[in-house]
């Protein structure tokens, strides 16, 4: 169940929602928090009771305008709109950590590889692409797109790399495309 709970910003409105939860026993899978005066609530289900008593709660909360059910978290919405895209294009793409090991693929690129998603995960894209230091690539400061022409499979390809930092959680990731 996931809920957004519009709001103020105010010192402590985070707090009290999350003692909320907690004094009735609910876990909390995951909270998100947008600087517009929203805040994202991902917990288990709740029986109906429970959960009327529990929007009537929230929306006592001193700074709380209003509290909906939504489907999806921001976060989650976001991973289903790039995974779109992603399966959608018909050449092989796929992103890679600051160390060069595979995060996120499409299904071209599986394909190219013959590695299902969860294999190719293991993957680092020194290993999928041979005659390419991508060590060195991944610690230069030259942030500008680069193509090189690479062997894969015994097949000809321009790569292209594009470097763009995304923060995630504290953590950096690099989307890139090889074609």
């Amino acid at each position: 169940m996931r809920l957004e709970v519009f709001c103020e910003d105010r010192l402590g409105l985070t707090r009290e929602l999350l003692d909320l939860l907690v004094s009735r026993g609910i876990d909390l899978r995951g909270i998100e928090i947008d600087p517009i005066g929203r805040i994202y609530l991902n917990f288990s289900q709740l029986d109906f009771d429970t959960f009327r008593a529990l929007m009537a709660e929230i929306r006592r909360i001193s700074g709380v305008t209003d509290v909906r059910t939504v489907n999806f978290m921001p976060s989650e919405r976001e991973h289903r709109a790039l995974r779109a895209l992603l399966e959608s294009m018909p050449e092989p793409v796929f992103s890679i950590d600051m160390k060069g090991k595979v995060e996120l693929t499409n299904p071209a690129a599986q394909t190219l590889f013959n590695f299902s998603e969860d294999k190719i995960r293991n993957q680092t894209a020194s290993q999928l692409i041979g005659g390419y230091n991508f060590s060195r690539w991944l610690e230069s400061e030259d942030t500008k797109p680069h193509s090189e022409r690479v062997v894969i499979r015994s097949q000809d390809f321009l790569m292209d790399i594009t470097r763009s930092i995304w923060k995630m959680s504290n953590s950096r990731m690099l989307p890139w495309a090889p074609w």
